[in-house]
């Protein structure tokens, strides 16, 4: 189970995000369908994947999606989609 964080920014302004839980973690082969599950329940147009999207979602646990990556207009200037996990905070003797 994965917990996903997507949002919508323009400028610094968050204008729309949600918390999802996916049933399978991302990886190459599924990256397109779990993006495009995700976009499907904003209500956004699904952008097109490039490798750097996969990339960063396995460096960084986040990828970023610009405005000029959509198909279609948007009215965000960045859709973020993020990987967490609460595990971590079990895990981090520091995390408040």
């Amino acid at each position: 189970m994965t917990k996903v964080w997507a949002r919508a920014m323009k400028k610094d302004t968050i204008l729309f995000d949600k918390v999802l839980e996916l049933d399978e973690d991302f990886c190459d082969d599924n990256f397109f369908e779990l993006v495009a599950k995700i976009c499907q329940s904003m209500d956004v147009s699904t952008p097109v994947i490039l490798q750097k999207h996969k990339n960063e979602m396995k460096k960084f646990n986040h990828s970023i999606f610009l405005a000029n990556e959509f198909m279609e207009s948007v009215d965000f200037d960045r859709f973020i989609v993020e990987r967490f996990d609460d595990e971590e905070k079990k895990e981090n003797p520091f995390y408040i």
